[in-house]
């Protein structure tokens, strides 16, 4: 096998693999639909943005996931802010997350696998950038004051993020995210 045939094949797996992330996130936000959207947001699909801890091509699967997902909601509005807020969510968390882990390679202040502490920076930078959805959706006339919708949101992605770790380690520990 030649360089260019390895490299297309590679190239059309990439593919393959995010627009299985992208459908996935899609489905998962509509199987909640009822509680998905709005100022408490469930979405059981939020635990994939742990996949971009572990290859890029899954930050923008996600994002493109929360794009189409978003469009069912408020439209073009949400569909901008939502995806540019998971695309800066992802980016951030993933930096802090390599930052903690190399921190923890030099103190070992860490006991656990450090990947846990890469899932707990990616899952609080996830639950405070719910601040740009909170504004977005007070903006468009939900009927509630900023903090309370910016409370529920925080508390609903940090819990939802939270049950997604051991989900998506499990699975990390069976299925090469990295490949």
């Amino acid at each position: 096998m030649n360089h260019q045939s390895y490299t297309a094949q590679s190239r059309t797996m990439d593919l393959v693999k995010s627009a299985i992330v992208v459908s996935l996130y899609m489905v998962l936000t509509l199987l909640v639909a009822p509680v998905a959207y709005g100022p408490v947001q469930f979405r059981i699909s939020e635990m994939l943005n742990f996949l971009g801890l572990y290859n890029r091509r899954y930050i923008y699967a996600v994002t493109l996931g929360v794009f189409l997902a978003n469009f069912y909601q408020y439209g073009p509005v949400d569909m901008v802010i939502g995806s540019l807020t998971t695309l800066a969510s992802m980016f951030i968390g993933r930096w802090l997350g390599d930052w903690l882990g190399s921190l923890n390679e030099k103190h070992q202040f860490f006991k656990y696998d450090p990947m846990f502490l890469r899932y707990l920076a990616m899952a609080v930078v996830f639950a405070a950038g719910c601040i740009t959805i909170a504004i977005m959706l007070v903006m468009v006339g939900a009927e509630a004051a900023f903090w309370p919708v910016y409370g529920s949101l925080f508390i609903s992605e940090l819990v939802v993020m939270l049950l997604g770790i051991p989900v998506m380690y499990a699975i990390s520990k069976r299925v090469d995210f990295n490949a």
